[in-house]
């Protein structure tokens, strides 16, 4: 009986072993995996120590209904504000000719250098601001209101003009245009945006807690120090996880069903830019109430506060503590990289084990800071060795943010042109030498942009870091929240104006504005 192969034409046959992972990746991809199933695993073991009544009281008392219902309310209403908030800004700057565009984006994209509890202390430092649930609706909008229009931005850029052509020859009206031809071929990025933002509602601590918002984020960490009954706030980091999976596997749902066709080459022709003069007030009107509100308010609230400290300022701490931000955030980008790659390869090529490594990953990146924290503590427990040691915050940091580099990584390579790796197989090179001779070097700079967004989130990362950190270890976030927590504003200034203005520059060199064209068409 001739192999399943043999019935194929030659060359797909050799397509088809081509795509196989090698004996190496495969043990690469088994190895990464066991490493992301790491924190989920201590998590279920963890939570198996309750025991039924405990368990029962826990999840069936009103007070955990009630936070539930806080948690996915709160992450609803910020998901829906930051996409419209973040939708708009990004289609006014792609389509209305402004001055200064290229600067506007810039100034746009840097409040994601900006953390949510920074929002909160700047938000509280105004002292005529109440706490709470429309607060933290505030704050949490201005944080993730750049996600959307970093993403929105990338779907702007390659919407297929001959369809939008087409629809306006036929008279469509501006709202009909965007309804019927620009949202269809953009809606994929945009869930893919909501995601994110509603997976970093659900995991922020930091902001709610400053707010005093009792959602499941701030019941875990109460639960764990309060008590220190890790099994039940093991049980409530599990609902937060189930939460987050279902909103991974809904958004993935709403992706598939969501389909365009790309019908010619005009996807690179210059579109059209609005010059109208209402159309363009009202445009930098918007933008620059944003600009206004989410980066010159906070910045200026940090460097008010920090003139006016009546503390001299201790220059040795703050380089102390600034060191060993950087240190530990680019140990776990290294790491996170180092597994992402095999993650990223294995996914590229269609297998099942591939198809399982992706879906590890998402379920992983539902993992908020704090559910890792509390894994890896569980873990730590078991190997002194490794138990409160900088190695073990920055895996903390490499597993939270895997997903980002995975998908940055994926993305370089898959647009890493075939006939250069079919041409370097023609000269002899296998499969190993190609990646390192030709794959790797041409995907380096999509490599090295995944690192820098794991190097800008790991620096702003506040729950993992408090459980996780060293004895006498600190890190910007933590100086901040340690003196913010107690209401000491214009102490943590300081720490607060030094993490923005850092984070703020791989924000801009992953954004990057600049490289925009904007030599396009214009509507008078």
């Amino acid at each position: 009986m001739l192999d399943t192969n043999e019935k194929l034409p030659r060359n797909l046959r050799e397509s088809n072993r081509d795509n196989r992972p090698s004996t190496l990746l495969l043990l690469a991809g088994v190895v990464a995996l066991a490493f992301v199933a790491l924190p989920i695993f201590y998590l279920f073991r963890l939570a198996k120590r309750s025991d039924v009544e405990t368990l029962t009281l826990l999840i069936f008392r009103a007070k955990t209904a009630e936070i539930i219902f806080t948690t996915i309310s709160l992450a609803t209403l910020v998901s829906l504000f930051a996409t419209v908030l973040g939708l708009t800004l990004a289609w006014t700057l792609h389509n209305v000719k402004i001055p200064r565009n290229n600067l506007f984006r810039a100034l746009v994209m840097i409040p994601i250098a900006i953390p949510s509890y920074i929002y909160a202390y700047c938000w509280l430092s105004l002292e005529a601001l109440p706490r709470g649930y429309f607060s933290a609706l505030i704050v949490l909008t201005l944080a993730t209101t750049p996600y959307i229009i970093l993403a929105t931005f990338s779907a702007f850029s390659r919407i297929d003009l001959a369809q939008l052509e087409v629809a306006q020859t036929l008279g469509d009206n501006p709202l009909r245009l965007f309804t019927r031809v620009i949202f269809p071929q953009i809606r994929n990025t945009i869930l893919a945006g909501s995601l994110l933002v509603t997976l970093y509602v659900l995991s922020d601590f930091g902001a709610v807690s400053l707010l005093g918002v009792d959602t499941l984020t701030r019941a875990i960490q109460n639960t764990y120090q309060g008590s220190y009954d890790r099994s039940s706030a093991a049980v409530l980091a599990i609902i937060l996880l189930i939460l987050s999976a279902l909103v991974i596997f809904r958004e993935n749902l709403w992706r598939n069903e969501s389909y365009h066709t790309i019908t010619s080459s005009s996807i690179t022709k210059a579109g059209k830019k609005y010059t109208q003069r209402r159309v363009r007030i009202l445009a930098s009107t918007l933008i620059v109430a944003y600009i206004l509100v989410a980066l010159l308010l906070p910045m200026s609230l940090l460097i008010q506060r920090f003139v006016t400290r009546e503390r001299a300022l201790d220059l040795s701490n703050l380089f102390n503590v600034t060191s060993s931000t950087i240190v530990v955030s680019a140990i776990g980008a290294v790491l996170a990289i180092a597994i992402s790659i095999p993650l990223a390869l294995l996914s590229l090529t269609g297998s099942r084990l591939g198809k399982f490594a992706e879906w590890g990953v998402f379920l992983v990146h539902a993992l908020p800071g704090i559910v890792m924290g509390l894994a890896l503590v569980s873990f730590g427990a078991q190997f002194s060795f490794i138990y409160q040691t900088l190695i073990l915050l920055a895996i903390a940091y490499s597993i939270l943010f895997l997903a980002r580099s995975v998908g940055f990584i994926s993305s370089s390579i898959s647009r890493v042109p075939k006939n250069l790796e079919e041409i370097s197989s023609t000269l002899g090179k296998n499969k190993r030498e190609t990646f390192f001779r030709v794959t790797l070097p041409l995907a380096l700079p999509g490599i090295l942009s995944g690192a820098l967004l794991i190097f800008l989130s790991a620096m702003k990362e506040l729950p993992a870091t408090l459980m996780l950190r060293p004895t006498g270890f600190e890190t910007l976030a933590t100086e901040i929240w340690s003196s913010a927590n107690i209401f000491r504003f214009s102490e943590a200034a300081p720490y607060a104006l030094l993490l923005v203005i850092f984070a703020a520059i791989p924000a801009f060199l992953i954004s990057r504005p600049d490289r925009q064209n904007s030599n396009r068409g214009e509507i008078s």
